[in-house]
């Protein structure tokens, strides 16, 4: 009962899947979708409409001339008048009304009507069944109009021009609204892709500060909204890398701070007599100071750094390289190239590494291109993380007692490093359970062409 509620009807859901994904493509269906209608509309008026006025008034006209050139040649047999006969009635219907006339004594018509059933015959049978009453078969060929009457003394063929039943304004109305349809077509294109740009750029510009990096001679254009977003954009960038910037000044103080007290309680620690309490002091500075490393390099994720291009597999390897303490071994595409930023994405990868070395004793890396994105996995046979606890261990300073730990002095900041280096690469990082029965680590990095 409730799924019936809740069901809509939806009659366009289906056909949406055939409509362009971008806002120029909708643009150019709403400026094309009334220029169809004016076309359709308009060839019905006229083809419907006009040409149907304009083949009855011509069809009349036609049926009009037959009609006087066979009262003419009724009465010059019945009256019999002096130096009347056909071949004069012939000229003159010739000069006169465009019409080729012939006589045949002996011939009778075997069929009656129109040579086939056709809407151009429709107009001209019903002129000439007005007009004419004599038995009559009509024939329309590509150049011609053929009609023969039957009259008593025998069979008259008149012969005439199809292009006196065709009027030319339904044709060049239709080539001229047409033309001017697709001059309007291409103009309003281009004026809209002009408009377009403009929020275009405005895209790019967010993307790439949402990766770090610099919008270059990024200047709000266009119509008054987009400018109006342009700006309102300058400000929030502003504003937020005032913001990061105070942040990263504050956190150099605190590390200044920090550090001073931290060395005269190593130096006093030192002093202190053997035994389990010096050991308990000394393991305690250590985390405070591990804590304020791990810390500061979190906030360091956020800093700029140029993106340079790498051939992904063996950066992979250089990365790789210093970690002996597991068996690693890398596959998949050795040829993709990305542009990276190299120190921030080798903390992501390194902090991955040290985790599998403290909980597995092998790992694998594949590298995977899927179109305009590459798909770095990581797969071990360690512990692993339990599926309740993945998406909390995102969390900075989150820390699993019972499974494992990301942080080299379990701080709680490994995952939480390692997913921001992914964003700001515009990736995304998921965990998954590994074939291998540990941990999959599955990144999906943007591939810039």
């Amino acid at each position: 009962m409730n799924a019936k509620n809740t069901m809509t009807f939806r009659p366009f859901r289906s056909f949406k899947r055939f409509l362009p994904q971008s806002l120029f493509g909708r643009s150019l269906i709403i400026l094309l979708t009334p220029l169809i209608l004016v076309q359709v509309i308009l060839g019905y008026v006229f083809f419907d409409r006009h040409t149907e006025t304009i083949l009855r008034t011509l069809s009349q006209t036609i049926a009009g001339d037959i009609a006087l050139v066979l009262a003419w040649h009724e009465t010059t047999e019945t009256t019999q008048i002096p130096h009347a006969s056909f071949d004069q009635l012939k000229t003159l219907a010739k000069e006169n009304l465009a019409l080729d006339l012939t006589f045949d004594h002996h011939k009778k018509l075997d069929r009656t009507g129109q040579y086939r059933e056709s809407w151009l015959y429709t107009p001209l049978i019903s002129a000439l069944n007005e007009k004419i009453k004599e038995p009559y078969y009509v024939r329309i060929t590509p150049d011609y109009i053929l009609l023969d009457i039957q009259l008593k003394q025998g069979v008259m063929q008149v012969s005439l021009l199809r292009k006196r039943f065709f009027s030319r304004t339904t044709p060049l109305v239709l080539i001229w609204t047409t033309v001017s349809a697709l001059i309007l077509f291409g103009v309003a294109s281009i004026f809209m892709r002009n408009q377009i740009r403009p929020i275009s750029r405005l895209a790019q510009a967010a993307s790439q500060f949402g990766k770090g990096d610099e919008p270059v001679a990024f200047k709000p254009e266009g119509a008054l909204e987009v400018r109006k977003a342009g700006f309102a954009f300058i400000r929030m960038r502003d504003r937020l890398k005032r913001l990061l910037q105070e942040r990263l000044e504050m956190l150099a103080g605190v590390s200044h701070d920090l550090r001073t007290p931290i060395t005269r309680l190593k130096l006093s620690v030192v002093m202190l007599p053997e035994g389990a309490q010096r050991q308990q002091i000394e393991n305690d500075v250590t985390m405070l100071h591990h804590m304020v490393e791990g810390f500061l390099s979190y906030a360091r994720g956020t800093t700029e750094e140029e993106s340079t291009s790498v051939n992904l597999a063996q950066w992979i390897h250089d990365v790789v390289a210093p970690h002996n303490l597991i068996q690693i071994n890398i596959q998949g595409d050795h040829n993709v190239k990305i542009k990276i930023k190299r120190m921030l994405l080798n903390r992501c990868l390194t902090n991955l590494i040290v985790n599998s070395e403290k909980n597995a004793k092998n790992l694998l890396i594949e590298i995977k291109r899927l179109g305009t994105s590459v798909i770095i996995t990581l797969d071990d046979d360690g512990s692993g993380i339990p599926e309740s606890e993945r998406e909390h261990v995102f969390k900075p300073f989150y820390r699993l007692d019972h499974a494992r730990n990301l942080d080299k002095v379990g701080v709680g900041l490994g995952l939480s490093v390692a997913r921001e280096a992914v964003l700001t690469h515009g990736g995304q990082i998921d965990l998954l359970t590994s074939p291998m029965g540990g941990l999959r680590v599955q990144i999906r990095l943007p591939i810039d062409t």
